[in-house]
């Protein structure tokens, strides 16, 4: 099959790529200008709110903020791994410590924070570490509250409630999330979800 596109067709089409990628690019320094460090290569898409105290991002950090307003906030720790991809409407809030493996990626809408913000029947506000490991996917809508800590290659199914930690390389679903599976893998997959 031969390429059907004039010679300045193929040029134009290029340059508008090149241009896009510049653009974000451009876009990615901007708005991660007030993080503590970022790795090579970040890419950011849209006007995300990035105002968090203490935050860190790796390599290749991507961040969708295009139909819904991704924010990335508050005064405790933040740091992503390498290649975390964090889509559209996505908020992620640190009072104490949030910590995001390598080749995570958080769909559109999902919900970290952890705090709860305020105390109920007369207890103390909780506020307690999340941790996500490497290679894991959370589904749309999901919600991971405090004190969690996510597994290696897990699948957090949309719009689970993730109150309990996950072991490695398993299924949740549900309000709150149970285990659905585990998950096995193929030799050399290092996370869950692929693009």
């Amino acid at each position: 099959m031969t390429d059907e596109r004039s010679p300045l067709r193929r040029r134009i089409e290029e340059a508008q790529w090149w241009y896009a990628i510049g653009k974000q690019s451009l876009n990615a320094d901007w708005h991660l200008r007030k993080v503590k460090s970022k790795g090579k290569g970040p890419i950011v898409l849209g006007r995300p709110r990035i105002d968090a105290d203490d935050m860190v991002v790796g390599d290749s950090f991507s961040l969708w903020s295009v139909h819904r307003q991704t924010l990335i906030t508050g005064w405790g720790r933040i740091r992503f791994g390498d290649r975390c991809f964090v889509n559209s409407g996505t908020i992620v809030f640190s009072a104490r410590e949030v910590t995001i493996g390598d080749d995570v990626a958080l769909a559109n809408e999902v919900y970290v924070m952890d705090s709860d913000s305020h105390g109920v029947e007369g207890r103390p506000v909780k506020e307690e570490p999340i941790r996500i490991g490497d290679g894991t996917w959370v589904g749309a809508r999901a919600i991971i509250l405090p004190g969690v800590t996510i597994g290696r290659r897990c699948l957090i199914a949309a719009g689970s409630v993730v109150s309990k930690d996950v072991p490695d390389d398993t299924l949740v679903a549900g309000n709150p999330a149970r285990v659905i599976r585990k998950l096995e893998y193929p030799e050399g997959i290092n996370r869950a979800w692929h693009n």
